[in-house]
């Protein structure tokens, strides 16, 4: 800021008689500094960025002059929603807005400018949902509603199972894990991954009968009437009296 003649700070002493010259010069002065401000905040320049459920903390908006320097606008603090610029030199801007899961706006704006700009967002993909706890049908079915791709599905074990084609017997197991995590962009063609739980088979199973009294071969004939298989075989001598 340049005063207009130039404004020298000079003090006095307590009870040294202040001169109409120096009153005139702290007028002056206090009307440049009003004046200043006022051309400060006509050119503050506004901007509204437009997207669902954007985090207007990670949106970064800048001011391209058209002599090359660029200016960052103060991010919104809540409940504000609006970038701000503040003191733009009058003149042609290019703005540029970015974030992340979204493609880069550009418009041109003059300053000063009375209303706010508003710059729409148009999403570059989708947003990883929280899928955890899901069955694998619900968590592929929310997926494709947000048109990401799955690239590998895992159950705890390590094997791979079809995302296009998993199966009856994974449409219960439950999501354990998501890569990425809840709301991290996933730009359009990048796979994600699931691992799930491992399907749980039950085995048939008999009750062994009591082989006690029985010799080997009337044992072994009982065992295999149920299906099962005689194994390792140990005797042990017993003294008579």
């Amino acid at each position: 800021m340049i005063f207009d003649p130039p404004f020298i700070a000079k003090t006095v002493t307590p009870g040294e008689p202040l001169t109409a010259q120096a009153w005139n010069d702290i007028v002056t002065a206090l009307g440049q500094v009003h004046q200043h401000l006022e051309n400060t905040e006509a050119t503050a320049l506004r901007v509204q960025v437009a997207a669902q459920d954007i985090d207007l903390r990670q949106v970064r908006v800048t001011a391209l002059r058209e002599d090359g320097i660029a200016f960052d606008a103060v991010p919104p603090v809540p409940p504000l929603t609006q970038h701000v610029f503040g003191g733009l030199r009058a003149g042609s801007y290019q703005l540029r807005v970015e974030a992340p899961g979204y493609q880069v706006a550009t418009t041109n704006v003059t300053v000063p400018s009375a209303t706010v700009t508003n710059v729409p967002l148009t999403a570059s993909g989708g947003f990883m949902p929280a899928l955890f706890g899901l069955e694998l049908g619900q968590a592929l079915g929310a997926l494709g509603d947000a048109q990401i791709a799955v690239a590998r599905v895992l159950d705890v074990t390590g094997t791979d199972v079809p995302p296009a084609n998993p199966g009856a017997q994974y449409g219960s197991s439950r999501v354990l894990m998501q890569l990425p995590p809840p709301g991290t962009p996933v730009a359009t063609g990048q796979g994600v991954q699931l691992v799930i739980a491992a399907v749980l088979s039950a085995q048939a199973s008999v009750e062994v009968p009591s082989l006690a009294g029985l010799s080997l071969p009337e044992a072994q004939k009982a065992l295999e009437s149920l299906g099962l298989v005689l194994g390792k075989v140990t005797t042990k001598q017993t003294r008579t009296a």
